[in-house]
């Protein structure tokens, strides 16, 4: 007995067993399978139009038929008295319907064939109708005997009726055999023929008859007569069992009205009037359906519509989410008025969960990704590139949660398959994953604006890998922070910090990767080596290039550590170079032979990273690549891209160096070429004008500078350039002086660049500035006083980065960064950059101002200095005093905004226009957005305002304490900002100085006593002066209107002062110090209620903190009043009894020292006394202080325990106190 085949068993398994069952056969041939197949032959399957055809034949035909065999002489005689006319209509009408039936018996079911009716008559012959009244079936039992095949069980019901009513005569049979012979075909010869043999029979007798027909049977062979006989025998017993079938004429259809039909029929009435199932059960012969007497309504759900369901959801109720095809989450549930006219998307519906919503889940187009068939797998992960693409542009943002790690590695393993159709789709969508479109293009745009050269990085915060400013200073910002943290509650916060709690990365798998750093798991997918196989052997001729190149140029965006891995890659960069990088345009190929822009930008990138990075590129043919474009006269769409990518690479290499006088005079003749050019057909208004266009000058005119700035550009190469350089400026800012408004940001750009590059060359020209005296005495005042200027300053409150109030997206998926061009708005995501953003212009117009003076020029400044000019200007500055948002300031695109800020704050007589309180809350909110691309931009601010007696009051030592603080914590940044020769900053520019920089001495008391070390020996000041300067420089930016810190951090600042490791809380002047700035402290927030467990930023909280003040206050505070005073105050009764509870219980030997006045209570006695203590084992802890005598009677602390034991009613008192 053999086996059947198990889960899990091979073909090899399977040819085994077949081995074995061949050689069973062998030994037994009786041996059989258990089971075998039988083919088994089925009638010709026939159409629905057919059957109907002939139904409606069947029901014409054998009407007449039957009344012809009722009334056949009646029949007869009437023909005689027809009219001519209807005789020849009824024929035509009958040979009609005969021949729509003998057409379809020859032509079946055959779809699309068509019989000519004239080739038909040349078959069959004329066909004439019998008027003789006599019925023909012999045509009948001819058809009858022609079926072989098996009848359905409706022709065997039919032929059984007809037969028992049915007798054949036997010259009929006789005479149906002749015509049924296939030898004689002349009919008329085989009727004489037979005729003649009976003759000759009746004239035998019987015995003459056997006689002969022993004789014939001897003569013929014998089993040519068994065979003769046998289908003779066969024929007779057909002809005797079938009969000729008596034609039912099938009954009338009559109406069905859906509802009628479906009362009257018990079986169908639960079905909805909507089921397709109900038109079908409903036809007339339904009762003779085998086995379909009963409704299965299971089976036919499938077929019903799809309900439209409202299901209403309560506010924050989640749901899961939906997708089309192009990746657009769906509405959990459609209106009524919406549904009715929504377009037809029933391949959106699905007979799963919730079958009445639209859409696919993120579950099944995971399933479908992994589908084996092709269209299915792209039309998965073309949805999953549509949500990837809305997710990144933040239409997605604090609405859908999209498991991206999950997804990642869905795309990562679809990269692997070689179709070229697969790789196009699943390309796109990492591309649209990792390549955020917004950031780049927006990027892009401003990159030809003075200082925009730079490109950002965009490593994940947090990781040290190459982190150039991590810094082991014990007086730093970052380090002094990370000491703040370590106060938890844990007794031992005096532990060694450099314990690394983070787990290192090689020891991760790929999905914890993933969730930390989403570059850093490609990368460890081998995505470079892939993209290398793709371009090299797959080569797909389709978008599968551009999403590729997106993936590279975010790889290279990452670090300078993945920059120079991808750099390392050879090969990669040997095939991209000969294929997307040629000297001219091979083929119609739209990719490959052509020169790319998004591989020019990836060159960019790459270049921007690090200067030795950039050598090894430019050792190749990019430089002579670079000469070929530039040099190449197209005007096409698509050269013009390259050739503004090209000048951008230009740019980048001028800066580094890469490119000095010799190289850059190869670049000469094109550069003056290009702005002959523009001289002559760059429109700058909207007639004729082109962005792209204007965007190309652009990129000219600050790859010029560049070269001027890098001294490429010698006096030769001025003298040549210097000349339409002036031409194009004053055309262009004369065309922009006549409009009524600037519309277009390549207008703001072009203009932008003018100015910059005026102000370049009239500074630094051999000329100077005689080389555009026109332009700066006529042209650019008269366009400083035009409207489209005026309405740009309008522009800069309303467009302002810093003092938006949008949600910030740089973080929205930690593992991934982008660069932050989307900001989430209540209205939804908008880009950071509007279309009119003025500060480039602005930045580089203020930049021109002192150049004009300098040289004697003052028609800029009047111009500038109106009140049309000025006033936007001021009430800029007035509201970002009170609405700099300091997070949106530390943006990678607020930089030049910054710069412009610092203009304005440098500019002799601005301070006029604004209060002295709205002025330094501007210096104090400016300071603290400064990054190290600023420190210079910081120190100048310091000097100009805060080390300034006009707005700050120090003595000489404290004043000289603060700028020698100050300085110290800018000084190291602006070194690091020129450490390294790259053209790259980091995507988020964190602040030099903290928000509560004022009290950054106070923390370098903090740090030493954390390491429970003395004041370092290395420095003059005492903690005396510390404090003394810090506390007066505080008050004295207080008085003016200034918050600095909120009052649990001011609170905390006023613990650390008396942590000094010298006590100097007790000299006389810092006491009368303290007491003044306690007092003010309590009384402006005498009702403030303290919220004693909030997070602060970079700061502890203050639970750790406090009890490590309660700890110093037992060891050295000698019972000072104003140290009691601050350890009370959390201990007032409206907050937490967890902070008194544990005073007098784990800290009760420092209650005994706890006095002050009852003034320097906050909120006054009665807020330790009311409302009495309800919780019995603090009450305990009272009445066991007062009889062991722990605390000094009359104290304050006595007068708290003994209010609260004598009125409190939760315990039982023996006696009182």
């Amino acid at each position: 007995m053999f086996k059947k085949l198990k889960p899990g068993e091979s073909e090899e398994d399977v040819l085994r067993m077949a081995a074995e069952f061949n050689a069973e056969k062998k030994k037994n041939p009786s041996f059989q399978p258990a089971a075998a197949f039988v083919r088994m032959d089925r009638a010709p399957k026939k159409s629905v139009f057919a059957q109907k055809r002939e139904q409606a034949k069947l029901g014409r035909v054998t009407s007449a038929a039957v009344k012809k065999q009722e009334q056949i002489i009646p029949a007869a005689k009437e023909t005689q008295t027809i009219p001519t006319s209807v005789l020849k209509e009824s024929v035509t009408h009958v040979n009609q319907v005969l021949l729509d039936e003998i057409q379809e018996n020859i032509l079946g079911d055959i779809k699309g064939s068509k019989m000519d009716p004239k080739f038909l008559c040349n078959v069959l012959g004329e066909l004439v109708e019998r008027t003789g009244g006599s019925n023909r079936p012999a045509f009948q039992e001819t058809q009858q005997a022609k079926t072989s095949k098996p009848l359905s069980i409706f022709a065997k019901k039919l032929l059984g009726a007809s037969s028992t009513n049915q007798e054949v005569p036997k010259n009929q049979s006789d005479s149906a055999r002749i015509e049924r012979s296939s030898i004689i075909k002349d009919a008329k010869l085989g009727q004489e023929l037979h005729q003649e043999n009976l003759n000759v029979l009746n004239q035998m007798s019987e015995q003459d008859i056997l006689a002969e027909k022993e004789k014939l049977l001897a003569s013929l062979d014998p089993s040519l007569i068994a065979l003769l006989s046998k289908k003779r025998q066969a024929s007779q017993n057909s002809i005797q069992k079938k009969g000729s079938p008596k034609l039912i004429e099938p009954p009338p259809q009559p109406p069905m009205p859906a509802l009628a039909s479906k009362v009257e029929d018990p079986h169908i009435s639960f079905l909805p009037d909507s089921n397709p199932a109900i038109e079908l059960l409903q036809q007339s012969d339904k009762g003779n359906w085998v086995n379909f007497n009963l409704v299965e309504e299971h089976k036919l759900a499938w077929m019903r519509d799809i309900p439209a369901k409202i299901s209403e959801l309560k506010p924050g109720e989640q749901f899961n989410a939906r997708f089309d095809w192009k990746g657009v989450l769906l509405p959990h549930s459609l209106k009524e008025q919406e549904s009715s006219s929504h377009l037809d998307e029933r391949e959106l519906y699905l007979h799963g969960e919730e079958a009445d919503r639209p859409g696919y889940a993120l579950q099944e187009l995971f399933r479908l990704a992994r589908s084996t068939v092709l269209q299915q797998r792209i039309s998965a992960f073309g949805a999953i590139a549509g949500i990837f693409s809305i997710y990144n542009q933040g239409f997605y943002d604090q609405v859908l949660s999209l498991p991206i790690s999950k997804i990642f590695f869905l795309l990562r393993f679809g990269l692997d398959d070689n179709a070229t159709a697969q790789l196009e789709v699943v390309s796109r969508a990492l591309a649209n994953l990792f390549y955020n479109e917004a950031d780049e293009v927006l990027l892009d745009h401003i990159h030809d604006n003075a200082y925009c050269h730079w490109q950002p990085t965009l490593q994940v915060l947090g990781n040290g890998s190459d982190d150039k400013e991590g810094n082991t200073d014990t007086n730093s910002i970052a380090f002094l922070q990370s000491y703040m943290k370590l106060l938890t509650s844990s007794k031992s916060v005096r532990a060694e910090v450099d314990e690394d709690f983070s787990e290192s990365r090689m020891s991760m798998d790929d999905f914890q990767l993933a969730e930390t750093d989403l570059i850093d798991c490609l990368i460890r997918t081998n995505i470079l080596q892939r993209i290398r196989y793709i371009f090299e052997s797959v080569k797909p001729d389709n978008s599968t290039v551009e999403s590729c190149m997106k993936l590279l140029i975010r790889i290279a965006r990452t670090s300078v550590k993945v920059a120079r891995q991808l750099a390392n890659e050879s090969q990669l960069f040997d095939v991209l170079f000969s294929h997307f990088l040629p000297s001219s345009s091979n083929g119609n190929n739209q990719f490959y032979g052509q020169p790319q822009i998004l591989f020019l930008k990836l060159v960019r990138v790459m270049i921007c990273q690090h200067l030795e990075i950039a050598k090894n590129l430019s050792k190749e043919v990019l430089i002579v690549r670079l000469k070929q474009y530039l040099f190449l006269e197209d005007n096409k769409v698509h050269m013009v891209r390259v050739q503004i990518e090209s000048l951008r690479i230009l740019r980048c290499l001028l800066l580094l160096g890469i490119v000095d006088r010799d190289v850059f005079r190869q670049f000469l003749p094109a550069l003056r070429q290009l702005l002959d050019w523009h001289g002559n057909h760059c429109a700058f208004d909207g007639v004729g004008g082109s962005g792209l266009v204007r965007q190309h000058a652009a990129a000219l005119l600050v790859a010029l500078v560049a070269s001027g700035e890098s001294g490429a550009c010698d006096i030769d190469a001025q003298k040549l350039l210097v000349e339409p350089l002036n031409n194009c400026c004053c055309g262009w800012v004369h065309s922009a002086s006549r409009m009524e408004k600037i519309k277009d940001f390549s207008q703001i750009t072009l203009l932008s660049a003018v100015l910059y590059a005026v102000g370049w060359f009239s500074r630094n020209s051999y000329l100077g500035t005689s080389s555009f005296q026109p332009f700066l005495r006529s042209i650019l005042p008269k366009f400083v006083q035009s409207s489209a200027f005026i309405a740009a300053v309008h522009d800069i409150t309303k467009g302002s980065i810093m003092m938006r109030r949008p949600l910030d997206r740089r973080h929205v998926h930690a593992p991934l960064p982008n660069v932050g061009s989307v900001l989430m708005h209540d209205y939804g995501p908008q880009l950071i950059v509007s279309e009119t953003y003025p500060v480039h212009l602005l930045s580089n117009l203020w930049a021109l101002l002192s150049i004009s003076l300098e040289s004697s020029e003052k028609a800029l400044f009047a111009a500038l200095m109106q009140p049309p000019v000025l006033e936007p200007l001021s009430e800029y500055l007035r509201q970002l005093s009170s609405k700099l948002n300091r997070v949106l300031a530390t943006n990678f695109f607020a930089r030049s905004e910054l710069r412009f800020i610092h203009q304005l704050l440098t500019t002799d007589g601005m301070e006029t226009y604004l209060e002295r309180q709205q002025l330094l809350q501007l210096v104090y909110n400016y300071l603290c957005c400064l990054s190290t691309a600023h420190a210079t931009q910081i120190k100048s601010i310091f000097e100009r305002f805060i080390f300034n007696e006009e707005f700050v009051k120090l003595d000489e030592a404290s004043l000289k304490l603060l700028q020698q603080s100050c300085m110290e914590m800018v000084y190291p940044h602006i070194i690091a900002d020129n450490s390294e020769p790259s053209l790259s900053l980091s995507y988020t520019q964190a602040p030099i100085l903290p928000a509560d920089w004022p009290f950054f001495q106070l923390r370098l008391i903090l740090s030493n006593y954390l390491q429970n070390v003395q004041q370092q020996p290395a420095a003059i000041y005492s903690e005396n002066q510390v404090v003394r300067m810090t506390l007066t420089f505080v008050r004295q930016l207080e008085r003016e209107g200034l918050q600095i810190v909120s009052p649990l951090e001011k609170l905390m600042y006023l613990m650390i002062a008396f942590m000094g490791p010298d006590s100097q809380f007790l000299a006389p002047d810092l006491h009368e110090l303290l007491h003044d700035c306690l007092t003010d402290f309590y009384k402006q927030n005498a009702n403030h209620d303290f919220d004693f467990d909030a997070e602060l930023v970079d700061k502890a909280r203050f639970e750790p903190l406090y009890y490590l003040f309660v700890e110093h206050f037992e060891a050295a505070s000698y019972g000072d009043e104003l140290f009691s005073s601050l350890v009370l105050v959390p201990l007032a009764q409206k907050y937490d009894n967890k902070w008194r509870r544990r005073l007098w219980s784990e800290h009760v030997q420092a209650v005994r020292f706890i006095n002050c006045d009852e003034n320097l209570l906050m909120g006054g006695l009665s807020a330790y006394f009311e409302p009495v203590e309800t919780e019995s084992s603090l009450v305990k802890l009272y009445g066991d202080a007062l009889e062991q005598k722990m605390v000094r009677p009359g104290s304050i602390a006595y007068r708290i325990a003994q209010h609260h034991f004598n009125h409190s009613t939760s315990v039982h008192k023996a006696k009182l106190f």
